[in-house]
Parts: C-alpha cells; sequence; structure tokens
C-alpha cells in the first residue's frame, strides 16, 4: 500500500495530494521537509496516511478519531 502526502487545513475541510510513495523513508523526509520550510503561524499540516487508494486516504484524514485515553480525551 502506498503513503500518500497530504497538505491539511485547520478544519480538515481542504485536503490536497502533494505526493504518494511507494516507501515509508522517502515518504517521511518529504514531510520532514516540508513542515521546515512552512512559514511560522501556518495553519495548514502536512500529513500523511498508509492507505490503498487516494479515497480511503482522504477519509481516514477526514474522521474524528476518538481519545484513546483518558488523558487525550482531557486535552481535547
Amino acid at each position: 500500500m502506498p503513503y500518500f502526502v497530504f497538505r491539511v487545513s485547520i478544519d480538515k475541510k481542504n485536503l490536497t495530494e502533494l505526493d504518494v510513495f511507494d516507501k515509508f523513508i522517502p515518504a517521511k523526509d518529504y514531510c520532514r521537509d516540508l513542515r521546515k520550510k512552512q512559514p511560522a503561524g501556518e495553519s495548514d499540516t502536512i500529513r500523511m496516511v498508509h492507505a490503498k487508494d487516494k479515497k480511503e486516504a482522504k477519509m481516514l484524514l477526514g474522521e474524528k478519531h476518538k481519545p484513546s485515553s483518558p488523558l487525550e480525551e482531557w486535552e481535547a
């Protein structure tokens, strides 16, 4: 399964596909480089997701996750 890299808006409504990788390490390095180059105060985030296709990747990035611990729930 490929690794998709997206630019995600703060409200998770705008997902812009930036690139697709077959291997984890190049995808991780690409994300780190993009994050370093982002201007200070940028509200969009760079996210990587491992999915079978672009549609599943967008679904995974757009869904709201339930906190896995009481501490995460308190911080949310």
